[in-house]
């Protein structure tokens, strides 16, 4: 468990000095701080026989990556004139989270 709480953590540490240098805004800094973190636990799924593994990592994508898919489409908008921010973020896929009528 102490793993869950680490990983996050050791991300946002390891990526504060590209956010320094960047200068990149607060609102930008928060959401890549929760995109890595999803994204990490996006390609952790342990096989299915792994139960509570499967429920651990299934309860961090579900708390990481749950409204991402909204806020990055909206920071895009936001910042659409800042080719820094613009570059940051399209690294990242539109859409991971299931759509309303896929659930």
């Amino acid at each position: 468990m102490k793993t869950f709480v680490l990983v996050p953590v050791l991300l946002l540490f390891s990526c504060s000095s590209i956010f320094a240098a960047e200068k990149l805004p607060n609102d930008v800094r928060q959401f890549i701080a929760q995109r890595d973190a999803c994204d990490h636990f996006r390609g952790e799924l342990p096989d299915p026989e792994e139960a509570e593994r499967m429920r651990e990592v299934t309860g961090q994508i579900e708390k990481r990556c749950r409204g991402t898919d909204r806020r990055l489409r909206l920071l895009k908008k936001k910042y659409g004139s800042d080719a820094n921010v613009k570059k940051r973020l399209n690294v990242y896929d539109e859409q991971i989270e299931p759509r309303d009528n896929q659930r």
